[in-house]
């Protein structure tokens, strides 16, 4: 791990200014999660801080996606997923700092980069950032020019943002390179709708073939209706990694 050097000297020259603006704190080692998201979501729609239950970032071929475009400042703990088939590695920086990319570099200022994570593989960096605007992005190669880069904001005011309703439901959001929920129950006849709301394409893929929407392009959405009772598992053609399962009873 790459310490965040200067972001680290929080002692006697802290105390000697002041004034002098936070900087960014690395809370911890951090560490790996089989899981990137809260396992379970209250029954009622809310606004929340998207930092709460920790901040996803899906990183996929070729893109990263955030939760929310901006955050408060405070502590927050990212959950990185990997979604796609390639492997990626997690890079956060200030805008403005040195652009060397991978493990070892940005000796000064606030700079982070973990190593690199395999497809399906979620990994957990807690920070305490200061307002301002970071550059997160994939190290691995070229990966950030083609266009696996992407700016977060941190700022007092960022708004909340809508927590899903729990329960049964129709739909389900492709988001963070991932199916969101990534199981849901419904009667038999139910029509099911999936909305991409990834920039890249994904496909939604029954295992025993019985649909497959084909690449649904970022906005867009497709439905079928769901009559067998039992389960029905999916995954994504494009992304293998990301899956989901209809409950039919």
């Amino acid at each position: 791990m790459v310490a965040v050097g200067a972001a680290l000297a929080l002692g006697a020259s802290a105390c000697a200014s002041p004034d002098r603006a936070r900087e960014p704190v690395e809370l911890g080692g951090g560490t790996s999660s089989s899981t990137a998201r809260p396992a379970e979501q209250p029954p009622e729609a809310r606004r929340v801080d998207p930092r709460r239950g920790g901040f996803e970032v899906g990183f996929g071929e070729y893109a990263v996606t955030l939760e929310a475009p901006a955050i408060r400042p405070g502590p927050v703990t990212f959950v990185i997923r990997n979604g796609g088939k390639l492997v990626h590695g997690f890079e956060m920086e200030a805008e403005g700092e040195d652009d060397s990319s991978g493990p070892g570099s940005g000796d000064d200022g606030f700079k982070i980069e973990r190593p690199s994570f395999r497809p399906g593989q979620t990994i957990r960096v807690p920070l305490d950032l200061p307002a301002g605007v970071y550059k997160i992005e994939c190290w691995v190669a070229n990966h950030d020019d083609l266009g696996m880069e992407i700016l977060l904001e941190v700022r007092p005011d960022a708004p909340k943002v809508k927590q899903a309703v729990g329960g049964t439901t129709n739909t389900v959001s492709i988001e963070g390179f991932a199916f969101e929920p990534s199981t849901i129950e419904v009667s038999p006849g139910t029509e099911v709708t999936w909305t991409n709301g990834d920039p890249e394409e994904h496909t939604v893929t029954a295992d025993d073939g019985t649909f497959d929407s084909g690449p649904i392009a970022s906005g867009k959405s497709y439905s079928v209706t769901v009559d067998q009772s039992g389960a029905v598992t999916y995954f994504c053609a494009i992304h293998p990694t990301m899956k989901g399962t209809v409950r039919v009873g």
